[in-house]
């Protein structure tokens, strides 16, 4: 029988897997550079087990995506998944490694790194690639995407805002097919990295329920949002969300907060 602590924990779970899922679904990106800072900052958890969550949410989302896009004129280009998650899947255990040897600060200053790199992207939103020419060396690509791999292990995000440009421009995709694939690629490793945390120590598995659940309400809501809301408007203020969000975890790093 739950507690009444308990249940109010639970709808605030279920409140910030909505919050966040929308701002997701605006925003048309991974639900980790959301997820990680509400679990941290509104739910008070420690952001290694924020960025564990982060992950096994990512499976729920990710698989969601690929099952709609493979009714789409741009499915996922699995032999291209395939390839990719050869290297991004594994590498992921690289950042669990990591994570679970260091103390909370090297995460928090990773994570928030990875927002301040991506929040100019983001307000640009997403260009149009030379889908006609290959410009990365297949090697290359492969070897990129055990950074990213790793980087995602450690932080709870999954990498599609890299992996696009790198199947279009070292793989040869299309920009809507890379994007498609990029979902599959991220769900393998959240599977991966999921894993990992779970034997890693992360148990905390019926907190995610209410999670999941309000993610995958609130990613509806957000696309039925985006679709009313002009896309600079919404790219310019899910930047200055990762900026302040980035300057909230340095300055508690620093002790200023």
């Amino acid at each position: 029988m739950l507690t009444r602590e308990e249940v109010l924990q639970l709808l605030v779970l279920g409140v910030l897997g909505m919050a966040g899922g929308t701002l997701a679904g605006l925003a048309g990106v991974g639900g980790g550079i959301v997820f990680v800072p509400a679990l941290v900052y509104v739910a008070g958890w420690e952001i290694q087990e924020a960025v564990a969550a982060s992950l096994v949410i990512i499976i729920f989302a990710s698989l969601t995506g690929t099952w709609r896009n493979a009714k789409s004129e741009d499915p996922v280009a699995w032999r291209t998944a395939f390839i990719l998650s050869s290297t991004v899947a594994p590498a992921t255990l690289i950042g669990v490694y990591i994570s679970t040897i260091s103390s909370s600060v090297v995460v928090e200053v990773a994570f928030s790194a990875l927002l301040l790199a991506l929040a100019y992207p983001t307000a640009r939103g997403r260009p149009n690639f030379d889908e006609s020419s290959r410009k990365i060396p297949v090697p290359l690509v492969l070897l990129a995407g055990l950074f990213i791999g790793a980087l995602a292990g450690l932080v709870g995000v999954g990498g599609g805002v890299v992996l696009v440009p790198l199947m279009v421009l070292g793989l040869g995709l299309t920009t809507k097919r890379a994007v498609s694939t990029s979902l599959a690629v991220v769900m393998f490793a959240g599977v991966v990295g999921s894993i990992g945390y779970i034997a890693a120590g992360f148990s905390d598995l019926v907190a995610l329920a209410p999670l999941v659940a309000g993610s995958m309400v609130g990613a509806v809501l957000g696309v039925r949002l985006r679709d009313l809301l002009p896309g600079r408007a919404i790219s310019i203020g899910f930047a200055i969300f990762m900026v302040v969000t980035a300057l909230r975890t340095l300055a508690g790093v620093a002790g200023i907060l």
